[in-house]
């Protein structure tokens, strides 16, 4: 038995759909997140005025589009948020020091509270303590309340009342605030689609907790000015950003968009308002690692319908698009099943080169295989399903996918499950990636099966492949590339003469009708019979083969080190069996390779 521990998310397909009940998405604390079917019933909410005052009021869970549980009693942390905010007014110093203290360990979440209590004392030590907590705290990413939305209005404050049990492949799921975190009403668009467009900031699939970028000030709260490079400023709070542009770099500007917020804007800094811009989500405590999004939206203005377009990419450079339809101002946003991990704004050139964006909002961040920002192994099904699970048994024949994996779910309300492989997308192991300081340089080869490996070399020795050493000339090459530098050209058509190659130095492709790949450097022969040479470690991207095949493998491994394994009639390896320790490979020489669990990153079925 392998244990693993896992997170999940378990979203049902439209066998879901027909039933008794609301058909609702309900995330638990654990990550998991079931699409299940559950009575209408009355919710009791304490609902949190603006003058400190709580006003009750009740829903039908029908009328409800979103309801998110904090995971303590929010009243109660209120009322002794305010009991210490009393006391940083007392005469003995000793008892303000402590009510300080406890307000950093008890504040966040409430970060709104505090700064309104900033704006209203008069005190300046009062204002001066409140400042040294905030300084202290993260920022704030949600309420501490709890939150509720119906189709005309949010509320914030403590549901009272909830309880339901649902079905779930036969099983009981008993449902209440401790182990719920969310309840969602499920749009048709992502049931049918998997994605949804969202135009209207008013909109009710707008999730009700995110994290909101008004481009005003930093996450510490220093203001930003017009000229300065901000691609990095937001990374604490998961998000950078690039200037497609030349040169050129993310801003604020004045200019104001009518929208939530006002003031700043953001653009690109030379030339202003001109320029496409990337932004990539990242871990705010290591922004070399990605990040996804469930959901991604902001307000563009300077715009004309079909002028601007947001674009977001999941893991696998899937796009989904949404695109200004009106003019001056518009909020435009995106609902994904699948993680958004990064994303891009464009402008038409022929219809309105310019534009700026601001009130920038995305959900909470997730891995990038889709769990939560936990990191925690995913095992994925075809049918959109991600499955939490403490461990599972392998059956002993992958290659029969009748087999069926043995799943024991992580939350306790799911019951052990056995899924048939044919029923399983992929398994994402709880790895970090190393970042290695000192790398070793080495080379990439993409082989035709789109395999990609890592090749080691060494003046005087044949560069061979890291697992199962093979030469290069032993491989059926598509491209090579450098450590440290990114493939390109995968999108260009090229015109590979036989036996030749494409080097991509700049725009326009280089062709040698033939070539050599020595120990230490690859050399050409141009049409004109010139010459051109390259070592290793400053080698551009070279083609050998530009087809463009899509091949399916019967599986495929992606390693920590970024080396992927396709398994296919085609493949240089094959697959053998998985032990309790890892994969064992065969290699086309009949040599058997075994891979431990603990190098492998991902298995795609």
């Amino acid at each position: 038995m392998k244990s693993i521990s896992i997170i999940s998310i378990l979203i049902l397909t439209s066998s879901w759909v027909w039933g008794d009940g609301l058909l609702r998405e309900v995330t638990f604390n654990d990550g998991t997140r079931l699409v299940l079917r559950l009575k209408d019933q009355s919710i009791t909410f304490k609902n949190f005025l603006n003058n400190n005052e709580t006003k009750s009021l009740e829903l039908n869970l029908s009328e409800i589009n979103e309801l998110h549980f904090t995971s303590s009693n929010p009243i109660q942390r209120l009322d002794k948020i305010n009991e210490l905010l009393d006391q940083l007014r007392d005469e003995n110093f000793k008892q303000r020091e402590n009510a300080a203290a406890k307000l950093g360990s008890l504040a966040d979440g409430f970060q709104s509270i505090l700064k309104t209590n900033i704006e209203n004392s008069l005190d300046p030590e009062v204002r001066w303590r409140l400042r040294r907590v905030l300084n202290n705290l993260p920022p704030q990413r949600s309420l501490g309340f709890d939150q509720m939305r119906s189709q005309t209005n949010k509320f914030k404050g403590q549901i009272i009342s909830f309880s339901d049990t649902a079905k779930y492949h036969g099983s009981s799921i008993p449902l209440n605030r401790t182990s719920v975190k969310s309840i969602k009403e499920i749009p048709d668009k992502i049931l049918r689609s998997g994605h949804s467009v969202i135009t209207d900031i008013n909109s009710p699939e707008i999730p009700i907790t995110n994290t909101m970028i008004d481009f005003n000030s930093s996450p510490e709260g220093k203001i930003l000015r017009a000229g300065q490079n901000i691609n990095r400023i937001y990374e604490k709070v998961g998000v950078s950003f690039l200037s497609l542009r030349p040169n050129s770099y993310l801003t604020v500007s004045p200019k104001e968009i009518e929208g939530i917020q006002r003031g700043n804007s953001a653009t690109n800094h030379r030339p202003l308002f001109e320029g496409n811009i990337s932004g990539r989500f990242c871990n705010p405590e290591n922004p070399v690692e990605n990040r996804a999004v469930s959901f991604l939206g902001l307000r563009v203005g300077q715009v004309k319908p079909g002028g601007t377009t947001l674009t977001a990419f999941d893991s696998n450079n899937k796009k989904i698009e949404a695109t200004t339809n009106s003019d001056g101002n518009q909020f435009i946003g995106i609902s994904s099943k699948a993680p958004i991990t990064h994303f891009t704004i464009n402008a038409n050139s022929e219809i309105d080169p310019t534009f700026s964006f601001d009130d920038l909002i995305f959900t909470e961040l997730q891995s990038t295989n889709g769990n939560d920002s936990t990191g925690r192994t995913l095992l994925t099904l075809k049918n959109g399903d991600r499955i939490s699970c403490k461990n599972f048994i392998f059956p002993n024949n992958l290659n029969d996918k009748d087999k069926e994996l043995i799943i024991f779910p992580s939350s306790e309300p799911l019951e052990n499950l056995s899924i048939k492989l044919n029923k399983i997308a992929a398994i994402h192991f709880n790895h970090s990636v190393p970042q290695d300081e000192n790398p070793t340089p080495h080379l990439w080869c993409l082989l035709n099966d789109n395999s990609k490996l890592k090749i080691n070399y060494n003046t005087g020795a044949t560069p061979t492949t890291e697992i199962g050493e093979f030469p290069l000339s032993q491989l059926s090459l598509n491209a090579i590339w450098p450590s440290g530098k990114t493939l390109i050209g995968a999108e260009k058509k090229l015109t590979i003469p036989h036996n030749g190659a494409a080097i991509l130095i700049r725009k326009d492709p280089v062709y040698v009708e033939n070539y050599e790949i020595k120990s230490d450097s690859f050399e050409g022969t141009r049409k004109d019979s010139s010459k051109i040479k390259y070592i290793f470690s400053r080698m551009p991207s070279v083609w050998l083969n530009n087809s463009t095949e899509q091949l399916h493998p019967d599986m495929a491994l992606t390693l920590i080190d970024g080396q992927k394994i396709n398994f296919s009639s085609q493949s240089l390896f094959s697959y053998s069996k998985f032990t309790e320790k890892g994969v064992t490979l065969k290699l086309s020489d009949n040599k058997v390779f075994s891979l431990p669990f603990e190098k492998i990153l991902s298995i795609y079925f």
